[in-house]
């Protein structure tokens, strides 16, 4: 399942990338037209019989988004709370993930914008994610410690 929700969000930086890079060869790089097994989900979510308004992002893609979300996650606990999180992580994605795929397979042209354009949308959809998440957490810890408190509270009475 988290293969499936991964594949979806890709498909959705895909597209927001490819607004900005109007390029066949990019296009073809980024996305599939073939139905992969990681696209399963977004056939599902497809809610028009007819065309498809859902982007169908490439292996390579999926592949790019997953690890550079693993980037992420690996960081927030040490830069979450200073600032310039975004940029941090940016750059630490950039630095880390491979991108040269685009270059190979895609466009040389646009290969600096793509992967700028991924990282940048991978930050920008990640962190709130991340503090959602992050902050649920700390309030089922917070309502746990409350319950056993008050269960240690009775206990004595």
């Amino acid at each position: 399942m988290d293969l499936f929700s991964v594949a979806y969000v890709s498909g959705f930086i895909g597209r927001h990338v490819l607004r900005a890079v109007r390029c066949d060869d990019c296009k073809t790089c980024l996305t599939s037209l073939l139905m992969l097994s990681t696209n399963a989900f977004i056939y599902f979510k497809e809610y028009k019989n007819d065309e498809q308004s859902l982007t169908c992002p490439s292996e390579r893609l999926v592949e790019t988004v997953s690890a550079s979300v693993t980037v992420l996650e690996g960081m927030m606990a040490e830069v979450a709370h200073t600032y310039s999180v975004e940029e941090k992580i940016t750059a630490a994605i950039k630095n880390t993930v491979d991108f040269g795929w685009i270059q190979s397979s895609g466009c040389s042209l646009h290969h600096q914008e793509i992967a700028d354009g991924i990282a940048q949308s991978i930050c920008r959809i990640s962190i709130p994610w991340h503090c959602k998440r992050r902050n649920r957490s700390l309030m089922e810890e917070s309502r746990q410690r409350a319950t056993r408190r008050k269960m240690k509270i009775l206990s004595h009475t």
